[in-house]
C-alpha cells in the first residue's frame, strides 16, 4: 500500500497530481485546508492538502483468483471525483477510481500496513480492533469500508462499523427458533463444558418452552460424566440412555419417539486424534433429523480454535457454541472464526449456574461485544 500527502491551490490541482503519481486506482483519504506563508511570512495562501492511498496489492492478487468472501464490503467501480469545496474536517473516502474488491480477508497481503496517515478516529478504531483480536486483514477490510462510507467522524464511525462488521457474519432468521430439531448433539475438545452446557439447553427447552426432553450420552470414558448428567437429568425428571454403540443409539431413538428433542452429549476427547472423529460418526447418524453445535471455549486460542474447525470438515456443524466467555476479555477471535468459516453463532456460556447462565447470540450481538 503507497501513501502520498499532496499540497496543491486547489482540490483540482491536487487531484491531477494524485493521478500522475500514483495513479487512476488511488483512493484519497482524507483533504482538509492549509495555510501557506509566502513573502517572508508577509502573505497567507490558502491551500489544499490531501492523502491519497493506493493499494499496491489488489492488481495481484485479483490476478490470482482469490476467492471472495460473503458479506464483505464490495467497493464501488470507476467512480469519477467530483470537485467540492474544500471542508476543514477531513473528507474521506473521495475515489478518483475505485476497483472492485474480491480479497478474501485470509488471503490478504501481509504486507506492512501504513495506517499513520489515517485521520485518529481510524486510527484509534484499529487499534481497539486489533486489541480485541481481529487480525490485520478483518481490520484492512474494516478500514477500507468506513473510508468508503466518508466516516470518519467519532459519530459515524460507531454505526458504519457495526454494519461493517454484521455484514462479513452468517446471516441468522431473525424468527427462527435456535434449538430446531429433534435431536441436538454437542461435540468438542475436553475441558470445553459440553456437558454443562447441554443440561442449560435442555432445561432452557423443558422449563420454558414446555417440551417433553430425554438425554442421551456416548461419553463412555468418563463415569463422572454420566453421573453429572444423569443428575441433571433427574432434576428435570428426564430419562437417559448411555450409547455404546450405533445399535445402542437406535435403541434410544426408538424409546424416544414420542419425545419432543433428545439432547446428546458426546465424549470430551483430543480432537486431533483422528480416532475421536470417527467414534463420533460411528454411532452417531448425523442425518437431517440431527442439529450439531461445535463447542470451544472462548480462552482457546485463535489457531486451536481454528485447527478444530478444520479436523471436524466431515462432521456437519450446523452452528456454535462459545463457552467460558466471562474468562476472557476479547471476543475477537470468536468473531474470527465465525467470520471466516460462515457457521453461525449459536450460543454463549458465561457461568456454570445452570440454566441461567446461557445466551442466545445472534451476529449484532457478537459485533456489539466486539466493539464495547
Amino acid at each position: 500500500m503507497k501513501m502520498k500527502k499532496i499540497i496543491a491551490n486547489s482540490m483540482q490541482e491536487a487531484t491531477i497530481q494524485i493521478k500522475q503519481q500514483l495513479g487512476q486506482d488511488a483512493v484519497i483519504l482524507n483533504s482538509k485546508t492549509v495555510v501557506k506563508r509566502k513573502l517572508f511570512g508577509l502573505k497567507k495562501q490558502q491551500m489544499v492538502e490531501v492523502i491519497a492511498v493506493l493499494d499496491q496489492d489488489f492488481e495481484e492478487r485479483a490476478n490470482q483468483g482469490l476467492k471472495h468472501v460473503p458479506r464483505v464490503p464490495v467497493l464501488p467501480q470507476k467512480k469519477e471525483y467530483v470537485d467540492k469545496p474544500v471542508k476543514e474536517q477531513p473528507d474521506a473516502a473521495q475515489a478518483i477510481n475505485l476497483a472492485p474488491s474480491s480479497i478474501k480477508p485470509t488471503e490478504y497481503a501481509r504486507n506492512e500496513r501504513h495506517v499513520g496517515m489515517l485521520p485518529d478516529s481510524l486510527m484509534a478504531i484499529d487499534q481497539k480492533l486489533k486489541d480485541q483480536g481481529l487480525d490485520d486483514a478483518l481490520r484492512d477490510q474494516c478500514l477500507k469500508g468506513l473510508l468508503i462510507k466518508g466516516a470518519v467522524q467519532e459519530e459515524q464511525i460507531e454505526k458504519e462499523l457495526e454494519k461493517l462488521l454484521t455484514e462479513m457474519l452468517p446471516a441468522q432468521g431473525s424468527n427462527e427458533s435456535v434449538i430446531r430439531s429433534k435431536y441436538i448433539v454437542l461435540f468438542g475438545s475436553t475441558g470445553a463444558g459440553k456437558t454443562t452446557t447441554i443440561a442449560k439447553l435442555a432445561a432452557k427447552t423443558a422449563i420454558q418452552h414446555d417440551k417433553k426432553i430425554a438425554f442421551i450420552t456416548t461419553d463412555t470414558y468418563r463415569i463422572a460424566a454420566i453421573e453429572q448428567l444423569k443428575t441433571y437429568a433427574e432434576l428435570l425428571k428426564a430419562p437417559l440412555e448411555v450409547c455404546y454403540s450405533r445399535e445402542d443409539f437406535v435403541k434410544a431413538q426408538q424409546t424416544f419417539e414420542e419425545y419432543d428433542h433428545i439432547f446428546i452429549d458426546t465424549a470430551g476427547r483430543n480432537f486431533k486424534e483422528e480416532a475421536y472423529i470417527r467414534e463420533l460418526t460411528d454411532i452417531i447418524p448425523f442425518d437431517e433429523s440431527i442439529q450439531s453445535f461445535l463447542v470451544m471455549s472462548a480462552t482457546s486460542k485463535y489457531q486451536d480454535m481454528k485447527a478444530m474447525v478444520n479436523r471436524f470438515e466431515h462432521v456437519p456443524i450446523d452452528q456454535f457454541i462459545f463457552t467460558k466467555v466471562d474468562e476472557t476479555d476479547t471476543m475477537g477471535t470468536i468473531f474470527q472464526i465465525v467470520a471466516e468459516s460462515q457457521i453461525g453463532l449459536a450460543f454463549l456460556t458465561n457461568g456454570q449456574n445452570v440454566p441461567e447462565d446461557i445466551l442466545e447470540s445472534s451476529p449484532l450481538d457478537l459485533t456489539r461485544m466486539v466493539l464495547k
